[in-house]
C-alpha cells in the first residue's frame, strides 16, 4: 500500500504534498509522488520544460523524504487526470492526496481534477484546501474535528464510516456524525401522524422544519448504529440537521458553524445520465466546501461481522399462527434479546370519528386497554421467557403492511417474524397471506415467515 500524491507542482500542490508526506510517515507507508497536469503543460516542446519539470519533481521528492519513509516519484507527461493511476497503482493506493485548487482545467471540461479522481479512483481521495491543520494533526500536534456525512438509508455511509477508523489510526479525531434529514419524510417513514389542526402541536413543533422528539430519538439511535464503535481517541457527536433541497449545502453549513477541519463523504461514483439524474452530494461538497474534503468510494467499506438478531418484531392478530411466530422469535433473540409484539387495527369507516391526533396513531380508545392486555397475555411465562425483554404496542392503520414497516423503523429491530396460515381467518384484524408477501418485498428489515402447520 502507498500514499499517492497527485501534483502539478503549483503552490497548492506543494502544500498538499506536505500533508501526504506527513500522513505517509505516520502510517509508515511509502509515498508515491505523481507529477501530472491537464492539457500540454508537461509536453516536451523543445524548450526544455519537461526536463525542468522533472528536476523540480525530483527536488520535491527529496524535500519530502524528511517526513515520509520512502518517496518515489514519476512524471506523467501529457496524461489526463482520469488515467493518472495505472490499474496496479490504483489497487495498491491507500490514500490519494491532491490539492483542491491550482489546477488548469480547460473551459470545455467542467469537472476538476479532484472531482475526476474521486469519480474514477479506487481509494479515498483527500482534496486539501488548508494544509496547516492536517499537517499538525498528522504530526501529533493537535486533534482534528471531522464532519462525516451519514445517511442511514444510503449505501455510501458505510464507506465514509470505515474511513473514520483509518483517520483515527493517524491521530485523534473528534467526529461530528451529521445527518441531513427532512422532518416530513422522516415522520412518514416512522408513522408519526401530524394533526390536521396544527394548533394542536406545541409551538416549537408547528414549523415544517421542526424535528419531532420521537423522530429525533430514532434518528439519534440510527446514526449511532451506523457509526458503531470507533477505535481511537476522540469523541463522537450526532448532529441532526433538518433541511430541504441539496444535502451538500446543509453539510457545508454545519461544517462552517462548527468549525470543522475536514469533511468526509461517501460517493456512489455515478457517471453520465445517472449522475445528472440523482445528483452528487460528494461533488457538491468537493467543489464548494471551505474545508479539506475526503471522498470515499464504495469499495472501501469494511464488511461488518454477521451476528444473530437481538431484537425481533412480531405482528399479532391473536391467531394460532402468531403464537407460533412469538415462540420462534424468543428462541432467535436468546437471553438478553428483545421481542416487540405489534397489533395493527385496520382503520375502517366507523373509525373516521377519531379525534385529531399527534404522534403514532393508537388503537381506538374503546379497544386500547383490552388489546394491550391481550398482547401481554401472549408473553410466555416460563423461566426462559423471563430472560427476554418484551414490549407491546397497538396502532391503527389503513395499510397494515405499511404500519408494520413503520414500526420496524421506530423500534430498530433486526428481524420481522410473521406467522401465516393456509386457513382463512374470521378475526377482525387477521394478517392475511398477502401481508407476509408484501412484508418480504416492502420491508427494509429481514423477514422470517413462520407457517402455522
Amino acid at each position: 500500500m502507498a500514499i499517492v500524491c497527485v501534483t502539478n507542482l503549483s503552490p497548492e500542490s506543494l502544500a498538499a504534498a506536505h500533508v501526504a508526506a506527513a500522513v505517509a510517515g505516520r502510517l509508515q507507508e511509502s509515498l508515491l509522488l505523481l507529477g501530472v497536469a491537464e492539457g500540454d503543460a508537461f509536453l516536451d516542446d523543445g524548450t526544455g520544460a519537461l526536463v525542468l519539470t522533472q528536476q523540480r519533481l525530483e527536488a520535491e521528492a527529496a524535500r519530502l523524504e524528511t517526513l515520509a519513509r520512502v518517496v518515489h516519484y514519476r512524471l506523467q507527461a501529457g496524461t489526463s487526470a482520469d488515467e493518472v493511476l495505472s490499474d496496479e497503482e490504483c489497487r495498491h493506493a491507500r490514500w490519494i492526496v491532491v490539492a483542491a485548487s491550482g489546477w488548469r482545467t480547460p473551459a470545455w471540461r467542467r469537472a476538476t481534477v479532484p472531482e475526476r479522481l474521486s469519480r474514477y479512483g479506487c481509494a479515498p481521495v483527500l482534496a486539501v484546501r488548508s494544509d496547516t491543520a492536517l499537517t499538525d494533526w498528522a504530526r501529533g500536534r493537535r486533534r482534528l474535528l471531522v464532519l462525516v456525512g451519514v445517511d442511514p438509508g444510503s449505501s455510501t455511509t458505510g464507506a465514509a464510516v470505515s474511513f473514520l477508523r483509518e483517520l483515527r489510526r493517524v491521530g485523534p479525531c473528534d467526529v461530528l456524525a451529521t445527518y441531513v434529514c427532512s422532518p416530513m419524510d422522516e415522520r412518514e417513514r416512522l408513522g408519526i401522524h401530524s394533526p390536521v389542526h396544527v394548533e394542536l402541536l406545541e409551538p416549537a413543533l408547528q414549523g415544517m422544519e421542526a424535528l419531532d422528539p420521537i423522530v429525533e430519538r430514532v434518528l439519534q439511535r440510527e446514526v449511532r448504529e451506523q457509526v458503531g464503535d470507533l477505535v481511537g481517541e476522540g469523541r463522537v457527536e450526532v448532529v441532526l440537521e433538518p433541511g430541504f433541497g441539496r444535502p451538500a449545502d446543509h453539510l457545508m453549513h454545519v461544517a462552517h458553524t462548527r468549525g470543522a477541519d475536514l469533511m468526509v463523504v461517501g460517493t456512489h461514483q455515478r457517471s453520465g445520465v445517472k449522475r445528472l439524474w440523482h445528483g452528487s452530494v460528494s461533488a457538491g461538497v468537493l467543489r464548494h466546501a471551505a474545508q479539506s474534503v475526503v471522498c470515499v468510494p464504495p469499495m472501501v467499506q469494511a464488511r461488518r461481522a454477521d451476528r444473530p438478531p437481538r431484537s425481533v418484531l412480531v405482528p399479532v392478530d391473536f391467531s394460532e399462527a402468531c403464537t407460533k411466530a412469538i415462540s420462534h422469535a424468543r428462541t432467535l433473540v436468546g437471553p438478553g434479546g428483545r421481542v416487540h409484539l405489534l397489533h395493527v387495527h385496520r382503520r375502517k369507516l366507523e373509525d373516521r370519528g377519531f379525534a385529531d391526533h399527534y404522534g403514532v396513531l393508537p388503537e381506538p380508545a374503546r379497544d386500547r386497554d383490552q388489546v394491550l392486555q391481550r398482547l401481554w397475555e401472549l408473553v410466555p411465562r416460563d423461566e426462559t421467557a423471563q430472560t427476554v425483554r418484551w414490549s407491546v404496542e397497538g396502532v391503527t392503520g389503513e395499510d397494515v403492511t405499511l404500519a408494520i414497516c413503520q414500526a420496524t423503523e421506530r423500534e430498530g429491530v433486526d428481524l420481522v417474524c410473521v406467522g401465516t396460515s393456509l386457513e382463512p381467518s374470521r378475526l377482525r384484524d387477521a394478517l392475511e397471506g398477502e401481508v407476509a408477501h408484501e412484508l418480504v418485498t416492502r420491508c427494509r428489515r429481514p423477514v422470517m415467515v413462520v407457517p402455522s402447520a
